[in-house]
């Protein structure tokens, strides 16, 4: 049995991007958009994390991993009994790693950060906190964009697929949904991407908003350029006729069924 306590939900996630043109890559738990802003927990608390030896690109080195890893685990539990925070997500950019947290309060802070940190004196850090009841560093920053998402999407399928034995390079059929308000729309959808090189396999009812369904496909390889590029062209088209892209699926392709 499943018991509720009140916790907020986990998936976590990350992705690649630029933050004030710099190179990024973000982790963050994408359940708390579920329930963000959560009235409980109107601060915002961060900590930034300088490495020792980033990469040239400002990302963290394999080596210093291990280190920076507990250094994380001790502040999220430290901020959980400190501040009732919640952990957001993380930023690694500029040769550092900031975490940032949800909290009830920001009382304690500077001192359960002090006492965390005085275990790793190599490092050096920065913190602060403001009152920030809308959540816009976790909503506007942390969170990816809609293709962003998607690629986040792509890459947990993609992960399912290799556990069972797929070569993503192997091409094959590969489906996918959309979903719109009209059939007139779904029509024009289908014109624009049969341009593209996809098949419309069939086209049917469901409830809901959208209720006009496409089921497409095109035969091709799902490595994570391809279905990434393949997905983001699908999803624009389908805006423009006011669709939902609704995600795609293919079966497993080993070696030998190849």
């Amino acid at each position: 049995m499943t018991v509720d306590d009140g916790s907020p939900k986990q998936h976590w996630a990350s992705y690649f991007c630029n933050v004030n043109s710099n190179l990024a890559s973000i982790f963050l738990n994408l359940a708390l958009v579920e329930e963000a802003p959560i009235p409980s927990m109107p601060w915002l608390l961060w900590i930034w994390v300088y490495f020792k030896s980033p990469r040239p690109d400002g990302l963290s080195d394999s080596a210093e991993a291990e280190t920076i890893y507990a250094i994380e685990d001790a502040l999220n539990t430290q901020l959980a009994k400190c501040c009732g925070a919640v952990t957001a997500g993380r930023i690694t950019t500029c040769g550092r790693r900031e975490f940032y947290f949800y909290g009830a309060t920001s009382d304690g802070l500077e001192e359960a950060v002090a006492q965390t940190l005085a275990a790793f004196p190599k490092y050096q850090y920065d913190l602060g906190h403001q009152l920030e009841a809308d959540w816009n560093q976790y909503l506007n920053l942390l969170y990816p964009s809609p293709n962003d998402l998607e690629k986040i999407k792509n890459g947990e399928v993609l992960f399912n697929l290799k556990k069972l034995g797929d070569m993503h390079s192997i091409p094959r059929p590969v489906m996918h949904w959309i979903y719109f308000a009209s059939q007139v729309k779904r029509s024009e959808f289908c014109v624009a991407v049969e341009l593209q090189g996809f098949t419309v396999e069939s086209l049917y009812s469901v409830d809901g908003e959208l209720p006009f369904a496409a089921c497409l496909t095109r035969f091709q390889s799902v490595e994570s350029p391809h279905i990434d590029e393949t997905v983001l062209i699908l999803r624009s088209i389908a805006e423009r006729f006011g669709g939902d892209y609704d995600g795609w699926e293919t079966q497993v392709t080993t070696a030998e069924e190849a």
